[in-house]
């Protein structure tokens, strides 16, 4: 048994880490038992350096041997025996390997270990006083953080020795110290995460790469770091995949499998039934007024299969689709699938259990009444109209305007969707189980789910599928409110995919206890009588399961598919260029691991992404003019992108520094580009360093060596300076003026080139040339060939102080639209202007009352009766009625000839406009103070109506939390 979960269907081998630790270790009682390994270390590399020179290669094994050793044996086995309290020995750990006689450790950890370790600091914190417990625990946390800079340190280090083994062991440290920091205090001990340059992390991706992964989706490491147990979870799964696919060619800038367009295939090899077509000119029709078509799957009296096409009204409840075209099942260039394939399709969509917010009286109704309580009736077939591309976007080389008008229309689409539901092939195949859909658990339906215990799998495949993998499909899961998956007899809805019991009232009873200061936890529990004690610190989820962190893995991977699904960027207006920027910026750290078959679709997705009128650069054929708009629509740029190393528009040339590509890079978000009315500026963050630029001769060199001035050396820092270009960038002629460069800060290891086209007076207007990359020559080390080196191509730079802007070539257009993503964001305000309108009307009425009958406290009790339920209705006449206008306004600024300053001027000033406390955090204060002053004064009326209205707007977890607090004060307030 083993702490750390592994992929239940999968034919990856664990990693066993080698035995090969020497030495016994023995607990010192030292406050920092690491001296000792230091002590060790030094001695066995003293004992190699004093080896002959004809064995310097068997040396520099022999060093990274006697470090692995010696880290297993003092780092790893110390941590180990001084959280469990005692002196662990090596065959306790160890497995014999099933194809040698050698000893193993395996990376996932032995279960007794946790068993153990967290049995004793249960016992210690029973036994123990605050203060020592606390003292015992210091110790701890102490000897953790050392060992844990270290290894970190080493892991570093080891990148550079090539020693499979010292890094397995390295490994096995991450894991260890995973399980220690969970015991000590996992809320506030930072557990180490992957990066990238770590040994560790390296060894983990080349696993994954040889199990298929493609390179480029491996690039979400750097946006999204995790845990060693849940990337080393991910490297043991292989991606779920039915058709083969070598991704052994791909790098980390681009995937060399590229998905042909190819027509869709049959359900099954030997089927041969006809192509259902969908009405075309219904479909040109309703896409040239600007509409969207929905489709609906019907049947003639002869049970032929036809497909019915309606435009889009605000009142229409649809499911979006959206597939994989690599897979063959839905993807078509003709507007037609086969016959089996529609039929599949149907079969789906009849069996999607209604959602609750769908629920009428009806539905409300037959649960109250049913023999079993709590259980969904069987799916009622409420959504019949669906949205797919391949019927409902018209794919004629004859009708390319109206194929361009319809994908910029791909945005509403998904947003206005009840579902998204998602088709890939490799998760149709996964087999999850599936459990009853019941509201038995907290009201939460489960809706045909996977069951519990596959849950982690599911997630886990969903991460790695060819789906995650596509850039199209990350705008629709952005925009998406609901996305469902397929799985092989179930429905894996993303906004569910956790157990059971983790709405239920003792996950919210632990939440709340946990969110109580730890200090004023032990002394509530100093002041009960010793018998009464809980000994539970560690999650009870923990104690009476196998591979106890299986949840808690599966919680940080659906966390992270989570935030690169629902994007807190996306949550809120962009109303500002900053706002625009902070969303490119987010769109283009999640399309780094993406790809997508047509290069020219990319600034398409990023101006959709970026809350931009994609549908105004739709007309515009090339990449090169796509990107070029894009760029100068945003404003506010990160400077990071000149230092990228990716194909561009030209060299030496006004919009030369323009990316044609996404490629990997981290955005710190110090220094900006900011367009104005000669080009764009470089602006500085407060409190950051700015960029420094200097000058250098006239020259046409890719290789040369850069002299740069310092303030600390008076001989300045000398640099190995490579020019990257790419080798379909045309050469220009040498230029006749002054060469300028970039460099980046801390440390300078990459900059950009430009050349002068003009100056007037400290103004300098550049021209991009290209990325450069910069390494620094220690004089120390240098060798005799290099101090023989020509020095023709050394240049000396002068610093230069002045405003530095990149030439524009023309007006940019105003692409701007501040506008919700996602109709929903406006359910705050239009809370707050229904409420207005039914009282006004209800003041009216009440008006009117008194005019006609007098004294309204005269009427009878039928009449009251009949009355509130007209009041009842009329809230969701005038409900429904500001919805379809919401929707109305809301699709009309997808059209390409919409007008900010149009007819919806004043509704867009007015929906767009925030008070100086953003209008949700205002109402969220305001109903907080209602609510709780309410309760206080047994305003049972004002409590229900507040409570009303939060749930739709806040998360009800944080109202129980206010139900909770108010009791406890009213009962402290009672004594």
């Amino acid at each position: 048994m083993s702490c750390f979960p592994y992929p239940q269907h999968t034919d990856v081998e664990s990693i066993r880490v080698p035995l090969i630790a020497q030495t016994q270790y023995s607990i010192t009682g030292q406050p920092n038992f690491l001296d000792l390994f230091k002590r060790v270390l030094d001695a066995k590399t003293q004992k190699i350096n004093a080896a002959e020179s004809d064995a310097q290669e068997s040396a520099r094994l022999s060093l990274s041997h006697s470090m692995a050793s010696g880290i297993q044996s003092w780092l790893f086995f110390g941590i180990a025996s001084e959280a469990l309290g005692r002196n662990i020995r090596h065959e306790e750990f160890a497995s014999a390997d099933p194809g040698g006689p050698h000893l193993y450790i395996d990376l996932r950890m032995p279960e007794w270990y946790w068993r153990e370790l967290k049995a004793r600091w249960d016992e210690l914190n029973d036994s123990l006083t605050a203060a020592e417990f606390e003292a015992k625990r210091a110790q701890l946390k102490k000897i953790y953080k050392s060992a844990q800079n270290l290894v970190i340190l080493m892991d570093f280090l080891a990148d550079g020795l090539g020693d499979d083994k010292l890094t397995e062991i390295l490994l096995s440290m991450h894991m260890l110290l995973y399980l220690v920091a969970f015991v000590l205090d996992s809320n506030t001990l930072k557990v180490t995460q992957t990066t990238i340059s770590s040994a560790s992390t390296k060894l983990l991706k080349r696993r994954m790469l040889k199990n298929g992964w493609c390179e480029k989706r491996l690039n979400f490491l750097a946006a999204s770091p995790m845990s060693y147990p849940s990337f080393y979870f991910l490297s043991s799964l292989k991606p779920p995949r039915i058709n083969a696919e070598d991704h052994s060619s791909c790098s980390s800038q681009r995937c060399l499998v590229t998905s042909r367009l190819s027509g869709p295939l049959h359900r099954t090899g030997e089927c041969l039934c006809e192509d259902v077509f969908v009405p075309v000119d219904r479909v040109n029709t309703i896409v040239a007024a600007g509409g969207i078509p929905l489709v609906r799957i019907t049947r003639s009296p002869l049970n032929k299969i036809e497909l019915e096409v309606v435009p889009y009204t605000p009142s229409s409840r649809f499911i979006a689709i959206s597939h994989v075209w690599a897979d063959q099942q839905f993807g078509s260039a003709q507007n037609c699938l086969p016959k089996c394939q529609v039929g599949y399709l149907e079969e789906v969509l009849s069996n999607l259990p209604t959602s609750m917010d769908h629920w009428g009286l009806r539905e409300w109704v037959a649960n109250w009444q049913s023999s079993r309580p709590g259980e969904i009736a069987p799916p009622s077939s409420v959504y019949e109209y669906f949205w797919l591309d391949s019927f409902c976007i018209p794919q004629a080389v004859e009708h390319t305007d109206l194929r361009s008008k319809a994908i910029g229309s791909m945005n509403p689409i998904y947003a206005a969707a009840s579902h998204t539901i998602v088709f890939d092939k490799g998760l149709q195949a996964v087999d999850a189980g599936r459990r009853p859909a019941s509201l038995a658990h907290g009201g939460r339906p489960t809706y045909y789910s996977p069951q519990d215990e596959n849950l982690l799998d599911v997630v886990a495949c969903i991460y790695a599928s060819n789906w995650m993998g596509r850039a199209w499909t990350l705008q629709e899961g952005i925009l998406s409110g609901h996305i469902v998956f397929t799985l092989h007899g179930s429905l894996a809805y993303l906004k569910l995919l956790w157990p059971h019991y983790d709405d239920g009232f003792g996950g919210f009873w632990e939440h709340l206890v946990n969110r109580i200061p730890e200090d004023i936890r032990r002394s509530a529990r100093d002041l009960l009588p010793r018998r009464r004690k809980s000994k539970t610190t560690v999650s009870r989820r923990l104690q009476d399961e196998s591979e106890p962190f299986r949840e808690l893995v599966r919680h940080e991977l659906l966390t992270y598919m989570k935030k690169s699904l629902n994007v807190e960027e996306y949550k809120d207006y962009a109303r500002t260029s900053t706002d625009r920027a902070a969303r490119f910026v987010k769109a283009h750290s999640l399309l780094q691991s993406r790809t997508t078959t047509q290069a020219e679709d990319v600034p398409l997705i990023l101006m959709n992404m970026s809350c931009m009128n994609a549908n105004a650069i739709s007309q515009s054929k090339t990449i090169d003019a796509r990107m070029k708009q894009l760029f100068y629509g945003l404003e506010s740029l990160p400077t990071e992108l000149l230092f990228s190393d990716c194909a561009r528009l030209g060299t030496c040339t006004m919009d030369a520094w323009i990316p044609q590509e996404i490629t990997p890079e981290k955005f710190e978000g110090k220094h900006t580009l900011k367009l104005g009315s000669s080009g764009f500026t470089f602006e500085t963050r407060k409190g950051a360093q700015a960029l420094k630029f200097y000058q250098l001769p006239p020259h046409r060199s890719d290789r040369f060596l850069l002299l740069l001035p310092d303030q600390k050396d008076a001989k300045g820092l000398r640099y190995n300076v490579e020019a990257l270009r790419r080798s379909k960038d045309r050469q220009p002629s040498a230029p006749t003026s002054e060469w300028y460069i970039v460099v980046d800060n801390k440390p300078p290891e990459r900059g950009a080139r430009f050349v002068a086209h003009r100056t007037v007076g400290n103004k300098y207007f550049l021209h991009f040339d290209c990325p450069l990359r910069l390494t620094e020559i220690d004089d120390d080390s240098k060798s005799p060939s290099d101090a023989q080196q020509d020095r023709k191509h050394e240049y000396v730079a002068a610093s230069l102080d002045g405003e530095f802007i990149i030439e524009r070539s023309y007006e940019p257009q105003d692409l701007a639209i501040s506008r919700p993503q996602n109709p929903e964001q406006y359910s705050d305000r239009l809370i707050v202007i229904g409420h207005i309108i039914c009282s006004t009307i209800n003041l009216g009425q009440r008006y009117l009352i008194r005019a006609i009958w007098g004294d309204e406290n005269s009427m009878s009790t039928l009449f009251y009766i009949f009355y509130g339920l007209y009041i009842f209705k009329q809230r969701e006449w005038v409900e429904k009625a500001l919805n379809a206008f919401v929707h109305r306004a809301w699709m009309a600024t997808y059209q390409a000839d919409w007008d900010p300053n149009g007819p919806w001027k004043w509704f867009w000033k007015l929906s767009n406009w925030e008070p100086p406390i953003r209008f949700s955090t205002l109402t969220k204060w305001l109903c907080s103070f209602g609510f709780f002053l309410h309760f206080e004064t047994n305003g049972w009326s004002g409590v229900a109506v507040v409570t009303l209205y939060w749930l739709p707007l806040f998360p009800s977890q944080e109202l129980v939390i206010m139900y909770v607090i108010a009791m406890f004060t009213k009962i402290v307030l009672s004594l």
